[in-house]
């Protein structure tokens, strides 16, 4: 029925439901459990509680019941009687008093003299006691039916008992538990104080506590009415927990969507997918003799930001650390390319750019020969572009003219790209010069400077000396055109001849210029 509910409303509308639905449940379920946790805890604590005060209770009546025994004598005249009388109505416990012999015969109550024998189990068990005391429940006709027996033998060898009403204990024990929980107190078999007849529901929980020395019990029971009746009383604080629940998920939510929108995550799950996309803008050799080469560049729409620049793809990944699989993703893509058009790219190398700090990483060309296996398709055609985006210091230049050595052996070409608006790296080429060497396109739009043009001259013959191609970027003019070819570049990019294209449109103009290289 929710489903079909949800079915007529606005996405929106529909994420509102769901968490309003979620959090209701979650609020219900909290106050639900919570409230069984919360009473099974509290009959935990105040059975505890309740075992405490029985404890410190027999404590006192036998503290009692041994001052007793220190002042009385063997015999039962009136002082004698009289004592007992005075103990007795002091005594916050016991109604009534006697004292007994090494024969186990009570000889002395505060009611008078009285021959009375214990019965032999009591015997028995004051006997085996260390403390030689015990407690038991015993038919009492003055104090009624079921009586609390307390027995203590002195070290005189002059014994008390003393008689309380079941009344005493199940006060103290109704102070804790009552009106919430029921109970039952038992000495050996028999009860000596409850309440248990008084359950009209079913019991959810019992809780056992024992009183060892003395063979007592209390059973503690959780009746589940009380747990119905405490419920309705927390409705109020559902309502407000239902509506913190809800703000606290609506506003993770906002959060949450706000994240997977911002243009770093998009960044990084573009990498990861792989949906980031490759453009290639050809570079067209000025002598017709030879096939026009290829640039691959990034490009990437997305569905919240709209057209990425590259250079913003670029900052992302290295502050994300993912320049790696940046370019591994890139080369890939490539590789791809290749693999679906053999034929119209069999003469065609395609250059990728790469950071120079990749480069530096010893696993940088062993990655890079796995996938010139994968795909065998680059091997010879693949070139990498190096931007001059920093300065080589003492240690890294020859590490880097290693690692070129190792890149050179796979059949890898190589450019300094945007070369003059960094790091020259003039001994960097001295000691190893690139393939190629990309002039930038700040001085092809300035190429009518003077000074400009003057810097371009020197660049020019420097390629020349090195032995290195040269491309000019960013021409896009014919004045440009002429500019560069009077100079003795050996290759042009830019948009006079083509923007970047994605791969079907750059097949197209590859297949149409493969032989012509005249402006498009």
């Amino acid at each position: 029925m929710l489903n079909s509910i949800t079915a007529l409303l606005p996405a929106k509308n529909k994420v509102v439901l769901w968490y309003a639905c979620l959090s209701l449940a979650l609020s219900i379920a909290l106050f639900v459990v919570g409230l069984y946790v919360y009473l099974s805890t509290d009959l935990e604590r105040k059975t505890r509680l309740a075992k405490t005060l029985l404890t410190d209770q027999m404590a006192d009546i036998f503290e009692e019941l041994k001052h007793i025994t220190d002042d009385a004598s063997g015999a039962c005249y009136n002082d004698d009687i009289t004592q007992l009388r005075r103990a007795t109505f002091n005594s916050p416990t016991f109604k009534e008093l006697g004292l007994f012999g090494d024969n186990f015969r009570v000889y002395c109550s505060n009611f008078g003299m009285v021959n009375i024998p214990i019965y032999s189990t009591i015997v028995a068990r004051i006997e085996s006691s260390n403390d030689r005391k015990t407690v038991s429940l015993m038919r009492s006709n003055t104090l009624g039916d079921s009586t609390f027996f307390a027995f203590y033998q002195g070290e005189n060898g002059i014994g008390v008992n003393g008689l309380a009403p079941p009344e005493r204990f199940s006060r103290l024990v109704d102070s804790v538990l009552l009106p919430e929980y029921f109970y039952e107190l038992t000495i050996g078999r028999q009860v000596l104080s409850s309440n248990r007849d008084g359950i009209d529901s079913d019991v959810w929980k019992r809780t056992t506590v024992s009183l060892d020395d003395w063979a007592m019990t209390l059973d503690v029971f959780f009746p589940s009415n009380l747990y119905w009746q405490r419920l309705p009383t927390l409705v109020p604080f559902m309502v407000i927990a239902w509506a913190v629940l809800f703000f606290v998920f609506y506003a993770g939510h906002l959060v949450s969507v706000y994240y997977r929108r911002s243009l770093r995550h998009c960044v990084r799950r573009a990498i990861k997918s792989g949906t980031l996309d490759v453009y290639f803008q050809p570079i067209v050799s000025l002598s017709t003799s030879k096939a026009p080469e290829m640039e691959a560049l990034l490009r990437w729409r997305s569905a919240h930001h709209g057209q990425v620049s590259p250079l913003v793809i670029v900052n992302i990944a290295e502050q994300l650390g993912m320049m790696d699989e940046l370019t591994w993703l890139v080369i890939r893509k490539v590789g791809a390319f290749y693999r679906e058009y053999p034929e119209v790219l069999s003469g065609i190398n395609t250059a990728v750019n790469v950071d120079r700090f990749s480069l530096l990483k010893e696993n940088f060309a062993p990655t890079l020969a796995g996938i010139l296996e994968e795909y065998p398709e680059l091997k010879g055609k693949l070139g990498l572009e190096v931007t001059e985006n920093s300065a080589l210091n003492a240690q890294e230049l020859p590490l880097m003219v290693s690692r070129f050595e190792h890149l050179k052996v796979l059949g890898v070409g190589l450019s300094v790209d945007d070369f003059g608006t960094g790091y020259s790296g003039l001994d960097f080429l001295r000691r190893f010069p690139y393939d190629t060497l990309k002039l930038d396109q700040i001085f092809i739009a300035n190429i009518d400077d003077p000074f400009t043009r003057q810097v371009l001259t020197s660049v020019t013959q420097l390629a020349k000396e090195l032995g290195m191609d040269l491309v000019a970027e960013g021409v896009e003019r014919q004045d440009q055109l002429d500019a560069v070819k009077a100079l003795g570049v050996d290759k042009v990019q830019g948009y006079y001849f083509s923007q970047p294209l994605p791969k079907d449109q750059v097949i197209a103009w590859v297949e149409r210029h493969c032989r012509n290289v005249s402006p498009a």
